[in-house]
């Protein structure tokens, strides 16, 4: 096998997910040449693995603009992007979208080899594919790397940690960061992440625990360990650090919406702990090595948690909730009373942390 494609133009726990999968072809098909397409949003996660060769950004949302200005340019540039992946001369892609719109251009791109998932009946275009209805009863990360089997490798053996390499200027700029704000090479580090990410756009609310919950936690981690607490968060969630900030009794160092997503994993790095929701953000830590505890509402940890499961990463849940998960197949069934987060209390929250600091020798 010469030269693999592989598609995933989700967000970025997906992308992060995909990893094990990346890794385990590489390590089946040594001498191969591997391309992977991913929107541009995720780009700066996956640019840095060592087992790509080369990356293409397919951004629908900015061709849907230039739609909207200029059908012809549409047209132009996605012929242009298609091209580029003939000039690679693919033998084999493995499709992760879930629709049938890359399976066409694949194929008219001349790429024989298509694999994927015939979710809904959308893989027409596939010529290996395994049926699905959803991400229903495992976690992501087996269902990709369920397509080793459409190759006759077994998938077992390759059912590990996800991965994000750092690079050292990345590492180099955190260890300034950190310096700037009067944090040593000695301090414990603890984040606290209490927004989401960006995926579920207006719906990220339904999946975020109380604030005054984190304020809690993290004045707990500054009080019994003499941690220096760093609140993480996109631009659009800087509002969320900032109320924190103002419930809690103790200082903190808001780095939400001051970093570039490079610039966030090399903090995560230097973090003894994460305290998090779940989302993309948390994806991220468990890919670089860093302790996590995580809040989950709606979504199913067992599917979209970390992992593998482990002590270095305790998930909190109300897995009793009849209601619970909302999240299925794709579709949240939206509420209110928001109960799988609502009876989370701090101190089980406290309790996990605490349990990671033993863990750690703190």
């Amino acid at each position: 096998m010469k030269k693999i494609l592989i598609i995933n133009p989700f967000g970025i726990g997906d992308v992060i997910f995909s990893t094990p999968l990346i890794e385990a072809l590489k390590k089946n098909f040594p001498d191969s040449f591997i391309g992977y397409i991913c929107n541009k949003r995720v780009y700066d996660v996956i640019r840095s693995n060592p087992n790509l060769n080369k990356i293409y950004v397919y951004e629908k949302d900015d061709y849907r603009a230039v739609w909207q200005s200029s059908k012809l340019e549409c047209v132009k540039r996605i012929l242009s992007f298609l091209k580029s992946v003939k000039k690679e001369k693919f033998d084999l892609v493995i499709d992760l979208s879930l629709g049938y719109q890359f399976g066409l251009f694949l194929k008219v791109v001349g790429i024989r080899n298509r694999l994927g998932f015939n979710y809904r009946n959308r893989g027409k275009f596939l010529t290996r594919k395994i049926d699905i209805d959803g991400f229903n009863d495992k976690h992501v990360i087996e269902y990709y790397l369920d397509m080793l089997t459409l190759l006759d490798i077994d998938p077992g053996k390759y059912r590990t940690y996800p991965k994000i390499y750092l690079a050292e200027r990345d590492s180099v700029w955190a260890d300034d960061f950190l310096r700037s704000n009067g944090i040593t090479e000695k301090d414990i580090v603890v984040g606290v992440i209490p927004g989401c990410g960006a995926s579920w756009g207006q719906d990220a609310k339904y999946r975020r625990w109380d604030k005054a919950g984190f304020a809690i936690v993290a004045d707990n981690a500054i009080e019994r360990y003499g941690a220096k607490v760093l609140l993480f968060g996109s631009a659009k969630e800087v509002g969320i650090c900032e109320d924190v900030l103002k419930l809690m009794k103790h200082e903190a160092i808001i780095a939400c919406g001051k970093t570039s997503l490079r610039d966030f994993l090399g903090l995560l790095r230097r973090c003894k702990v994460v305290i998090t929701n779940d989302g993309g953000p948390l994806h991220m830590a468990v890919a670089i090595g860093v302790n996590t505890v995580s809040i989950f509402g709606p979504v199913d940890e067992k599917i979209y948690g970390p992992y593998p499961v482990g002590p270095g990463h305790i998930v909190i849940s109300k897995r009793a909730l009849p209601c619970r998960p909302c999240y299925k197949k794709f579709k949240h069934n939206i509420c209110d009373n928001r109960l799988c987060l609502k009876g989370i209390a701090p101190s089980e929250v406290i309790e996990a942390v605490d349990a990671l600091m033993v863990r750690a020798g703190k």
